[in-house]
């Protein structure tokens, strides 16, 4: 019923780069359903921030289709990530963010003793389950230019010049002193 969804950050009861999020859901609308009637919705008149949100850190999953809009909040409890595996799989595709998280999950169960998942496809580093990455080579954060997904955390810190984007390969990796995950509920400070 709901075949692409949307992840926002509520902080003390307001959206987090809302406008971020109004982009991709109206790219991913228009992608997804191409020749297709669609409905778009303006998510920041049409969500109602529940009271039970006003304080501290929620997860506001959306789900959505041409037609209809479905959110839901959760408190977020932060995880921290340390270490990574690669796994390579180069016929995944996630460039809208689907529902059906089938194969990242197969890809996550892969991950042994680690806390994520580092995902290559065509030698090239891309996500891991759950977000964008970033890479740390002495004072400047890098990307990955060939996300699986285009985060809208990503997004954001490219455009504000944080964070550079560039080709990162699998046997690069030792140059780098520290990798971290980007996403809604998790940015660069």
């Amino acid at each position: 019923m709901f075949p692409l969804f949307e992840t926002l950050a509520v902080k003390d009861g307001q959206i987090l780069n809302i406008e971020y999020h109004q982009a991709r859901y109206e790219r991913s609308l228009h992608a997804y359903y191409a020749h297709q009637r669609i409905q778009i919705f303006d998510l920041a008149q049409m969500l109602q921030i529940p009271s039970a949100c006003h304080q501290g850190l929620f997860r506001c999953r959306l789900d959505y289709n041409h037609q209809l809009v479905q959110a839901a909040y959760y408190p977020y409890q932060q995880r921290h990530l340390r270490r990574f595996k690669p796994i390579i799989c180069n016929d995944i595709d996630y460039h809208l963010k689907y529902s059906n998280r089938e194969q990242l999950n197969v890809l996550f169960a892969q991950r042994g003793e680690y806390d994520e998942i580092m995902i290559i496809k065509g030698g090239k580093i891309t996500d891991c389950s759950i977000g964008n990455l970033i890479f740390k080579k002495e004072n400047q954060w890098f990307t990955p230019d060939s996300p699986l997904l285009a985060g809208t955390q990503r997004e954001k810190l490219l455009a504000e010049g944080k964070i550079i984007e560039c080709p990162i390969r699998i046997e690069e990796l030792p140059q780098f002193s520290e990798v971290r995950l980007i996403n809604a509920l998790n940015p660069l400070e």
